[in-house]
This record gives structure tokens, sequence and C-alpha cells, in this order.
């Protein structure tokens, strides 16, 4: 009889979350179809020239130990058409053959101009103070904040000021095209690209009253006034999430944040295999979340709860709920049928059918990625040790701060 009973209550809990969370994946597939057609595609963007003029512009990355996959993002920066052009790489304390291939590059194209880090100052992670120091070197009107592993083709600058400035952005951030090789990368990026796109949906992200927010690493493009209005990254010192967290700021104060879709302009191979896409949120998952266990403990039951739950409560319950599951199920399959060519290349409809699974694979990540800095009482990062208690005290300063200039701009 208690067993019965037991069976019972947790078929019907399933059969609740499934219904929940069925429903919310329903709510989104509507939305999702109703702003598609707002959705701007960089790759589809004209050319044209500014009234004003072409703005001067600054790219900028941070470079540690990429001898791998500098040069070519370096030549790619450099093949683009863009005129007043200039493309300053930080050498950040590389022990490898970086600082050379950059100085290289340099000597044969003058655009390119090396700064090379030996030291970290307190208080600063050392791509954040090294993309601070690039952009206090510049006079550029604009800065483009990347990744020294991105590439970009032919007209992605162009493309992108043109749209920044005809749309009156003050900061355009570009999801990338992220190619992916074997089932094991596409089905952790079937769970993780769905988190973005509850988290920070892009018609939220541009409703300047609505506090979701996005800065995306591969491409923060911002005007430098405004950048420099908010004091550059000197708030996010330690920010670990700077790239987010940028993208917050802009939009806390004020300023006009805009969105492209990034394929088949720019792209990043984020991560080698399933192992490496574990590995690669080790720092910053758990920073995402401030550092909070209780955020991890709700982000983890959110992940399993949103991307297993409705394949779960097919098996149990009613009709109905079992119906409203299917939908729930269906609506997945058709959000990734829908988003897939814009951010997750190779991430097939079929990998919803699999979600359970790949909410499993985050939640793995998650959770690693908290255990680690608690065990290491920090993050450990590119060869350098960046205490928790410095972390926690830098978020809680950070978030005081993002809270006010939200208050001021509303």
């Amino acid at each position: 009889m208690r067993m019965t009973t037991t069976v019972k209550m947790i078929g019907n809990a399933l059969a609740f979350l499934g219904t929940t969370a069925s429903l919310v994946w329903l709510a989104n597939l509507v939305v999702l179809i109703l702003h598609r057609k707002k959705e701007a595609w960089l790759a589809r963007q004209p050319e044209d020239h500014p009234e004003s003029g072409w703005p001067s512009l600054a790219v900028m990355f941070a470079a540690r130990n990429e001898e791998g996959d500098v040069e070519r993002a370096t030549r790619s920066l450099l093949a683009q058409d863009y005129p007043a052009l200039e493309v300053i790489a930080v050498d950040d304390r590389s022990s490898d053959g970086t600082g050379a291939i950059l100085d290289a590059i340099s000597d044969e194209d003058p655009r390119l101009r090396v700064v090379h880090v030996r030291d970290l100052p307190p208080g600063w992670l050392g791509k954040n103070h090294a993309l601070q120091s690039a952009a206090a070197s510049t006079k550029a009107d604009w800065l483009l904040f990347t990744d020294a592993d991105v590439v970009f083709s032919s007209g992605a600058l162009r493309k992108s000021m043109a749209w920044a400035v005809a749309h009156g952005a003050d900061h355009v951030t570009v999801a990338p095209e992220v190619p992916t090789s074997g089932a094991g990368e596409r089905l952790f990026m079937a769970m993780f690209g769905l988190m973005f796109l509850l988290y920070s949906p892009v018609w939220a992200v541009e409703n300047r009253a609505l506090p979701a927010h996005l800065g995306i690493g591969a491409f923060n493009l911002v005007r430098a006034s405004v950048f420099r209005a908010i004091g550059g990254l000197s708030r996010l010192a330690l920010s670990v999430d700077d790239d987010m967290r940028l993208g917050q700021a802009l939009k806390f104060a004020g300023y006009s944040t805009r969105v492209l879709l990034g394929h088949g302009a720019v792209s990043v191979r984020w991560q080698v295999g399933l192992g490496g896409m574990i590995r690669g949120l080790e720092k910053n998952f758990f920073a995402g979340l401030n550092f909070s266990l209780v955020k991890v403990l709700a982000g983890a039951f959110g992940l399993l709860w949103l991307g297993a739950a409705p394949h779960l409560g097919l098996l149990v319950g009613p009709w109905w709920t079992r119906a409203l599951c299917a939908l729930g199920v269906g609506s997945l399959v058709l959000i990734l049928g829908f988003v897939r060519p814009g951010w997750q290349n190779g991430v097939s409809w079929y990998y919803a059918l699999a979600l359970p699974v790949s909410a499993l694979l985050c939640v793995i990540a998650l959770v690693r990625s908290a255990w680690l800095t608690l065990w290491r009482r920090g993050v450990r990062w590119r060869d350098h040790h960046y205490p928790l208690d410095a972390l926690r005290n830098h978020v809680r300063h950070r978030n005081a701060w993002a809270r006010e200039l939200w208050k001021s701009t509303r």
C-alpha cells in the first residue's frame, strides 16, 4: 500500500514538473516565432557607407599561449577592408610562441600593434587587464573586443559598423557561428544553447525596459565614449564572465544594446570534444552564478526540470498531462530547428529528443565548476590563481554598482 502511494506521488510530481516545463518551452516557441522576423544576420547586412563617414575602429584581443590559433585569427582581421582600422593584440604573459608570431605579422602590416604584458597588477584578471590596457592606448571612435581564436569573414567589420550606425546602437554583440564535430559536442551544445535562449533572448536584450543582457567575448562592439563613460573594465576587473558583465553594465547604464547573429560572418571553434566543452566552463559556470552554492542547486534543478521533465512526463500521469508533455518535446524540436542555423552548427532538431542527457551533461559541468573552484579556493585560469575570497568580494561590489546603474537610468 505504501509503495503504491509512493509510486503514485512520484508519478504525480513528474507529471507536474513535465507539464510546467512543457508550458515554458511552448511559450518560448511562440515568442520565438513572433520575433523571428526581427532577428538580424550579420552576413546578410549591406556594407552601406554611413552618411557621416566610416568611424575609426580599434579591434583588440588578448592572447596568452595561443600560438595554435592566433595567426589565423589575426590575419582574418587584417584581411578586412575596413578603412582607418587599427588592430591591437595584447601578448599577455605568453610562454610559447604567441608573441613572436604577432611581432612577425606586425612587421608585415603596420595596422597591427602588439602590446607585450609582462606583469599582472593586483586586483585584475589577466584578460581584463590586457583589454583595458589596449583600450586606453587608442583614440578610435569604436572598440571591438574579441578573442584570439575568432575568425571573421570578408566584410564583417564594415557590415557590423554600418548596421550599428544605422540603428543608433551603442553596443553590438554578435552570437558567433560555433562549429561542432561529433555527437558529444552537439549533444552538449543543445542544452547549453537553449540556456542562452532562455536567459538572454534577443528581443528582451534589445528592450531597454527589461534587465536581460548579453555580451559575447567573440564580438563586443562598443562606442569608445560609452565604454569610457562606465569606467571601462575597471568595475569588472575581477569578473571572470567579463563579456556578459560588460553587456550588463552598458545596458544598465541606459545605453542601446543590439544583437546580430553571426553565422557565415563570425566563427569560433569554442572547444574540442565533449570533455573539452565541460572543461571549458570550468572557470565561468560557477562565476556566472556569483559563486553561490544556492544558485548552483537552483541551476542544477532548473537544468534537469527544463531538460528532462517533459520527456519523463510522457511516461506518467493522465492523458492530458502526457499530451502537454508531448507538446513540450515537440516545441523543443521546433526551437532547435528554428535556431540551429543561427548559432549552433550541427545541432539538428533530433538532439531535442536526447535533451535529458544533454541537461545532465550541463549539470555535470556546473557541479564540476563549483567543486573545483571551492576545492582550489579560487579560479585557476591561464596558469594564474585568483583567490575565491577576492572574487566573491568583487562580485558583491560589482553587483551593487550594477543595481545602482539600473536604478539611476530608470
